[in-house]
């Protein structure tokens, strides 16, 4: 493969990654409105606080759990219309929308291939036979997989379809009109294939997420390595996603139906008010809340060991950092800081989350998803101590004392150039790096002009944290003057394409770019 193919091979799967951050946004929230409903619901609750027990006060619990439930009883539709809408330059709309008529389709083809080879099944041994009902249609379950299937087609179809010339007799039917017209037969055609293919991907599946549960604490300890390690490049969302929403992650029958991926099982388990078994809880990424803490205390221990002259400059960086990982669970911001600097330190950062995800759920810890504040009180303390979560608290608290140690002792140890001990005299600024309070235009002409100028950005896009750059010639840009514009870090991936981390204030940045790359400014 040619250089310039990986380059484009690698450029689309972090667009990939960045497209599943559409429903996993959603999720996010939907997770907190289930876990507060069913947690507020529970009969042990409702016992400590009777004022749960409200008529009224009840019926609006229930309401939360079921509009909750609406983005993990629709995950293949969501994905479906997610790729599309994050992949597609132009007629995102028509592309989300056509991904929708093919996933539908496709289950509705499925579902007729069934019914012609008898195989559809009573509901109550749907579970079992690998059968659901999605949007109202008895099909397999072929989960979030179906869903990014029917993405990835609708996407790789629509530019040819809408090019596609029709004769002028059909010609209400050309050009975007024509894409869900195709995605309804297409989607039909390949849901007749999928009860082919199906059934043997799924057993594959399965054995793959059986070694990991099976493995204990060696697949716990290499899943969440693996989570890691891909934080660099972006494609952690990948490896998650597998996890969570595929049957990768494992599968289990609760309350009479079956679940695939880490966080479906969690879910059923959570409405079902049951404490997750051990090798889920291996599989939940339990470590990224000790390593939440653990970064906290590297980032006192990079302003500790700062220039005493910079401390002030690097304070509004350094807590905007901790804040954004403790409350909002996104990790990137203070991650950048230590990555490109320091690999070592990046390298001890990942197996300290290897090690928090295995050792957790033996010592009681089965919280599940806990990927931020709100996540832990929900799904931890709200839930009771059956989910471990005071010896949670006690580990992130040694790792936060662990993490200070072992940064403070390499910091100075080996002159890491962490924020604060540059030689250059480089101006954070006020706001911090990823805090734009008060983001002005200003600050989108400065990062252009950090990047060589309008003329050598030849794209922009960004995803949470992260501005997403092809340039003319990365040669060009300025490193310090990125950072004196809001940037963290810079990547470089290729010869023409490299990523400035920015923080959670990146959208907005990016919009000021826009802005004045359109010439609206």
């Amino acid at each position: 493969m040619s250089k310039g193919k990986k380059t484009n091979f690698w450029n689309f799967f972090q667009m990939l990654g960045k497209t599943f951050m559409f429903p996993i946004a959603l999720l996010s929230i939907s997770g907190m409105m289930l876990g507060i409903g069913a947690g507020f619901t529970d009969p042990n609750m409702i016992g400590m606080i009777p004022f749960l027990g409200n008529k009224y006060v009840n019926l609006f619990l229930q309401l939360m759990t079921s509009l909750g439930l609406f983005a993990f009883s629709n995950l293949g539709a969501l994905f479906a219309m997610a790729i599309p809408l994050g992949l597609l330059k132009k007629e995102k709309e028509i592309g989300a929308f056509s991904a929708l008529v093919g996933f539908i389709a496709m289950h509705l083809g499925t579902n007729f291939y069934l019914n012609q080879a008898g195989l559809l099944v009573p509901a109550e041994d749907m579970a079992i036979n690998g059968q659901a009902m999605i949007m109202g249609i008895q099909s397999y379950n072929t989960s979030v997989l179906g869903g990014i299937i029917t993405g990835l087609i609708i996407y790789a179809i629509h530019d040819k379809v809408t090019n596609f010339k029709m004769p002028e007799s059909l010609g209400f039917y050309s050009g975007a009109r024509l894409v869900p017209i195709v995605s309804l037969l297409l989607m039909g055609a390949v849901g007749l294939i999928v009860p082919i293919v199906w059934p043997p991907v799924l057993h594959g599946f399965q054995t793959v997420g059986s070694w990991i549960s099976s493995s204990g604490p060696i697949g716990y300890f290499a899943y969440a390595a693996a989570e890691r390690i891909t934080i660099p490049f972006g494609l952690n969302h990948l490896v998650t996603s597998t996890f969570r929403f595929t049957p990768i992650g494992g599968s289990a029958v609760i309350g009479g139906q079956e679940y695939f991926g880490t966080l479906n099982m969690f879910m059923a388990y959570v409405e079902n008010n049951q404490i997750i078994p051990l090798d889920l809880a291996g599989k939940m990424e339990q470590g990224k809340l000790m390593i939440q803490y653990g970064l906290a205390g590297a980032a006192l221990a990079i302003y500790r060991t700062a220039k005493p002259e910079k401390r002030k400059a690097i304070k509004g960086l350094l807590i905007s950092g901790v804040l954004t990982v403790i409350i909002g669970g996104i990790s990137e911001p203070i991650e950048f800081l230590f990555l490109f600097i320091s690999p070592a330190l990046f390298a001890f950062h990942t197996v300290m989350n290897g090690l928090g995800n295995m050792i957790l759920p033996y010592l009681g810890v089965h919280m599940g998803f806990t990927g931020d504040l709100i996540q832990f009180l929900t799904f931890g303390v709200l839930r009771g101590t059956e989910t471990g979560w005071p010896m949670a608290v006690a580990v992130a608290a040694l790792y936060f004392v662990i993490y200070y140690s072992v940064f403070k002792w390499a910091i100075v140890k080996f002159n890491i150039k962490t924020p604060g001990r540059e030689d250059e005299d480089i101006e954070i600024g006020n706001n911090g790096g990823s805090d734009f309070n008060g983001l002005s235009t200003y600050k989108g002409q400065q990062m252009i002009a950090a990047l060589g100028g309008r003329d050598n950005i030849v794209s922009l896009d960004n995803c949470v944290t992260r501005l997403r750059l092809g340039l003319k010639d990365v040669s060009k840009i300025n490193e310090s003057a990125i950072k004196q514009a809001g940037g963290i870090a810079v990547v470089k991936l290729n010869d023409n394409a490299i990523q400035v981390i920015v923080g959670t204030k990146v959208y907005a940045l990016r919009k000021q770019m826009d802005k004045v790359l359109d010439g609206a400014i």
